[in-house]
């Protein structure tokens, strides 16, 4: 098969160097042109059509954005920005890039100098944004012969996720929604730290919506879009209140969309709406999932829209998505879901089936593990049980947990150690309560440290079993499907 075809542009011959060896570490891909200008970039796109375009702003006599602006208003291909923040007479560039059409902005660290195995991913995300340009485009779809769905409260929340892509995917499905839309709107797109302002810049100014950086504390507007800043989890209270976390140290991608949406399942139930976008990877499938469990209407960019379908497919094979639907369908979607009059929904995806909550309790006190396994047990779910938290994250990649409840004060290990290595191990979405007998205050205090999704005092039975079964939706509560 024959390799996709990249055309590097940048005026330094070190940098053009060292980007063609990172990229070509991934088989699919082959460096077919270098350009030192934008002018030689024109010329060069025109004569070989590459499949992907990586462009440096910063360059003598035509610049980038200017590049950009004009092999865009020629053929519609994915162009990645390989740069650094910057402005030149107060111009942010980066929020130029993506105005002008670029797909994606990467940070100049993220591919010199990186670690093996971030330049491998990086040269693979380039393949997947270079397989969607060469994807057979297919005829216009019919309407589809909805299938009706049963009355249902009008939700209360809208979540998004995105990632490879999202910034022009979430400026279109925003823009077109109408003025008056009448839920509050939180986003969570992975983005370099460096690109955040300029990203949020670009997805108010495109989407003509009011787009601001989310912060603890603040009560969410109707119509009004939060963005999950870098380096936070952003989480919503059923009070429409934001709260936000610092995301681990040692997480790989952050802000976390599955974060989110496991907040939105907790906080609204049936009462939720979550939409999971282009990306590459995973995140925000297991979250879909559980919004999905607790009767949230759940929508899923289809392939064929998508610049990189990787988090999409993986909502669709756990059974997260209950409408999987174009880029152009999910706008209307997201208004019809908003009225009280029955949505409709093709029959095609399949529900996953209804099943018990599971609960891992991590104690090295005997008795309170029994004490805790009996209680959660009588009320309808399924617990585990284990006093080694060294056997912590290999129980739960042999069987997906839907809560953790941590003892921070084990004799072994204390529960922050316990913390550190679940996130290290890639269980960083499970979500853990701390439970304990130290004083509320301090207990408080320890949750909000390691990052735990709440706490419960030992010896306190009903509301240990009140507090889970409010965070997990029931034990085996049936679906609103």
């Amino acid at each position: 098969m024959a390799r996709l075809r990249v055309l590097i542009v940048d005026d330094s011959a070190l940098s053009r160097q060292a980007l063609k060896q990172v990229l070509e570490l991934d088989p699919g891909l082959q460096v077919a042109g270098e350009a030192k200008t934008g002018e030689e970039a024109i010329a060069l796109v025109r004569a070989m059509r590459p499949d992907l375009v990586t462009m440096d702003l910063n360059m003598p006599g035509m610049g980038g954005l200017k590049a950009i602006e004009a092999i865009i208003r020629e053929r519609r291909l994915p162009i990645v920005v390989i740069s650094e923040r910057s402005s030149t007479a107060g111009v942010d560039l980066n929020y130029e890039a993506l105005s002008r059409g670029a797909l994606e902005l990467v940070p100049k660290s993220m591919v010199f100098g990186a670690a093996a195995d971030d330049a491998r991913r990086f040269a693979e995300r380039m393949r997947q944004l270079a397989e969607s340009q060469t994807r057979e485009a297919k005829p216009a779809v019919a309407p589809r012969a909805a299938e009706t769905a049963p009355p249902h409260e009008p939700p209360a929340m809208l979540g998004i996720g995105a990632s490879t892509g999202g910034p022009r995917s979430l400026a279109k499905v925003l823009g077109e929604l109408p003025k008056d839309y009448p839920l509050p709107i939180a986003v969570v797109q992975h983005m370099a730290d460096d690109f955040f302002d300029s990203f949020v810049r670009f997805l108010g100014d495109a989407s003509g919506r009011r787009v601001i950086e989310a912060e603890s504390g603040i009560l969410m507007q109707p119509g009004v879009v939060y963005v999950a800043p870098p380096r936070q989890e952003l989480f919503v209270r059923d009070s429409l209140l934001i709260r936000l976390t610092p995301a681990p140290p040692s997480a790989r991608i952050t802000p976390s969309v599955d974060s989110l949406f496991f907040s939105l399942a907790s906080s609204f139930r049936a009462r939720g709406l979550g939409v999971l976008l282009t990306g590459m990877g995973d995140d925000g499938a297991e979250g879909l999932l559980r919004m999905r469990r607790v009767g949230a209407r759940t929508v899923v960019q289809d392939r064929a829209s998508c610049a990189v379908f990787g988090m999409p497919k993986a909502a669709i094979e756990v059974g997260a998505a209950e409408v999987v639907l174009s880029l152009d369908e999910i706008p209307r979607y997201l208004v019809e879901a908003t009225k009280k009059t029955s949505v409709p929904r093709p029959p095609s995806v399949p529900a996953p089936v209804p099943e018990r909550r599971r609960v891992l309790v991590v104690d090295d006190d005997a008795q309170a593990l029994e004490a805790c396994k009996k209680a959660l047990s009588d009320a309808g779910f399924e617990v585990h049980v284990s006093d080694n938290p060294l056997m912590v994250a290999g129980v739960l990649r042999r069987t997906p947990m839907d809560l953790v409840l941590l003892e921070p004060e084990l004799r072994t290990m204390k529960g922050a150690v316990v913390m550190q290595a679940l996130r290290t191990a890639g269980q960083a979405t499970v979500p853990v309560f701390l439970h304990s007998r130290l004083p509320v205050a301090e207990l408080r205090a320890k949750a909000s440290e390691v990052g735990a999704a709440g706490f419960v005092r030992k010896g306190e039975l009903p509301a240990l079993v009140r507090e889970v079964t409010s965070f997990l939706g029931g034990a085996q509560r049936p679906m609103r499907l």
